[in-house]
């Protein structure tokens, strides 16, 4: 029998058939913890583009804010074969079972802005660390230099483990440079018309409050939207005397209301790269599931009404898993 040779170039050929036939196998999941907020569908939307630059097929599963749901998708996405999965953490006492679970049968488990029992590696937006010289630092920092000593109102929200971090680590920053923290209050029902509500009471409470910190943009518009209803201005460059709210996510309507003078200042932690991230950590325990991972901090910036500007829309920002804003 004759030998058969195969030049180069088919050998080639035949090595991207199979390796896109493997990459066509390989399904990745997220469990988004809400997914309907903007910041979250931004999120999904990036996996997505992420998951059609590798190849893959991507599922994404709504936990909507209940930790009961995580545990159940974990599942859901083990039975579809699943190669590895996303998780926002509601609850890291609850999920930390299905995750080892996922683990033990090979299935890494990265956490987005989550840590614990089961996570193989995590994706940090740099607005969720509390590092000497971090976001809420230089927040606290840029509230004193225009309100020296100014009083303010933290807005915490639901009781999950990032949210209360946030929360624990401006509170310590703002108390750290000389501001004063009145009161703290929890928009646990996590929408804009009790924020607002919420903070309606804590206007007649603390007449007297000069800033409005809040955990994301959805609570710091019905902030504002209270703060406005009392008879007083939103602060921005050129109000000295107006109150300061502040939201976390960079949401379009968020951006808008700086742009406006409604908001303060938003926190824009690029859910476009955290996507982008995540496929990134996905992809690299997936190749090399025994090797030690290296947490990812995609960075964050604040956008107020001295630099809105500069701020660059969802859809223009030109990422790849090779390419994304990290902080340094």
């Amino acid at each position: 029998m004759g030998k058969i040779r195969i030049g180069f170039g088919a050998l080639v050929a035949l090595y991207a058939t199979a390796c896109a036939a493997q990459a066509e196998d390989t399904l990745i999941g997220y469990i988004s913890p809400i997914a309907s907020q903007p910041g979250q569908q931004l999120i999904n939307t990036a996996i997505g583009a992420a998951a059609t630059e590798k190849g893959w097929q991507h599922r994404v599963l709504d936990a909507n804010l209940s930790a009961d749901r995580q545990v159940s998708h974990v599942d859901t996405l083990l039975t579809l074969g699943a190669k590895a999965i996303g998780s926002w953490s509601l609850d890291a006492n609850a999920v930390g079972g299905a995750y080892e679970l996922a683990r033990a049968q090979g299935v890494p488990v990265i956490g987005v802005n989550s840590v614990g029992q089961g996570v193989t590696n995590t994706v940090w937006w740099e607005v969720n660390t509390c590092n000497p010289g971090g976001p809420y630092e230089k927040q606290a920092a840029w509230i004193a230099e225009r309100l020296p000593a100014a009083k303010v109102i933290v807005f915490g929200g639901p009781p999950v483990e990032s949210i209360m971090a946030n929360a624990k680590c401006f509170t310590e920053a703002a108390k750290a440079a000389g501001l004063e923290v009145i009161d703290r209050v929890d928009n646990t029902k996590d929408s804009t018309a009790n924020a607002a509500t919420l903070a309606s009471d804590e206007l007649i409470r603390f007449p007297d409050v000069q800033v409005f910190w809040a955990y994301n943009d959805s609570s710091a518009l019905g902030i504002s939207a209270s703060v406005i209803a009392a008879g007083k201005s939103v602060y921005a460059a050129g109000k000295t005397d107006g109150v300061m709210v502040f939201g976390i996510n960079g949401d379009a309507d968020a951006i808008a209301a700086v742009r406006e003078g409604r908001l303060t200042g938003t926190w824009d932690p690029d859910a476009p790269a955290t996507g982008f991230a995540l496929a990134r950590a996905m992809d690299e325990a997936i190749a090399n599931p025994t090797a030690e991972q290296k947490p990812i901090v995609v960075a964050s910036k604040l956008f107020t009404s001295e630099n809105i500007d500069s701020w660059v829309a969802d859809d223009k920002r030109a990422y790849s898993i090779a390419a994304f804003p990290e902080a340094k």
